[in-house]
């Protein structure tokens, strides 16, 4: 049994990515799929523009970092939602829509893999310092054992793989490091990867598995950060 997270995590990005095999992808094709999604205010993108790399959907940007765009690429497309504050299931929502739609215009034959990938900051309730938190609640080290490097840790972090095993065939790289921008907060990612091939009549499966990843960051490994974030006592004097 999962327990659930103490933390109110922060997602600061979303991103989806949907492989198929290679084709041409047709400006014209793509405008059409863009029209039709213009018509729900709910999954509308405001331009539409063309380059090298591909074609691409977004909305206007309310702050400098933020993203909020579909990709459509010879052999894949990407969603994101970056700074948005777009909640997970909002995003699944989009995602089905989006292929939907795509897959109504383009001549896609399967989904041959399809990955997934949650950003979020954590606010660690018994620690000013995550670099503090991480390097000596987490992992255990003394300041002393950082004395080689001769000079303050600016970022730490951990980075941990899961394999695709026990009949589960997500894939999953996950860091967790301090965030540069408040070392208050701890950053984490997760990474997964979905090799099973997915027919594009079955679209809630990769939706789906979005969730799975979200649940991967929150009922997992933010757990997983939970054990180690206690109230330190102070040690006793003799």
């Amino acid at each position: 049994m999962i327990n659930q997270t103490p933390y109110d995590p922060r997602t600061i990005a979303l991103l989806s990515e949907f492989i198929y095999p290679p084709q041409d992808i047709d400006a014209g094709t793509v405008q059409a799929i863009h029209n039709e999604l213009y018509k729900d205010p709910d999954f509308s993108y405001q331009n539409f523009s063309v380059s090298h790399e591909g074609i691409n959907l977004s909305n206007l940007r309310e702050g400098p970092s933020e993203i909020s765009a579909a990709n459509f690429l010879p052999d894949r497309i990407q969603v994101r939602e970056e700074l948005t504050g777009t909640h997970v299931d909002d995003f699944t929502k989009r995602i089905e829509r989006i292929l939907s739609v795509s897959t109504q215009h383009l001549n896609i034959p399967i989904f041959v893999a399809h990955q997934h990938v949650v950003r979020s900051l954590v606010h660690p309730k018994n620690c000013r310092d995550a670099r503090e938190f991480l390097a000596t609640q987490v992992c255990d080290l003394s300041p002393e054992q950082f004395e080689p490097f001769g000079r303050p840790v600016g970022l730490f972090g951990i980075k941990m793989i899961f394999p695709a095993a026990d009949g589960m065939t997500d894939y999953h790289n996950f860091r967790m490091e301090s965030y540069n921008d408040d070392p208050r907060l701890v950053f984490v990612e997760d990474i997964a990867t979905f090799t099973q091939p997915v027919q594009p009549d079955r679209i809630e499966d990769l939706s789906t598995s979005m969730k799975m990843t979200y649940r991967f960051v929150r009922d997992r490994a933010l757990v997983f950060l939970s054990l180690f974030d206690q109230k330190q006592e102070p040690p006793n004097e003799e």
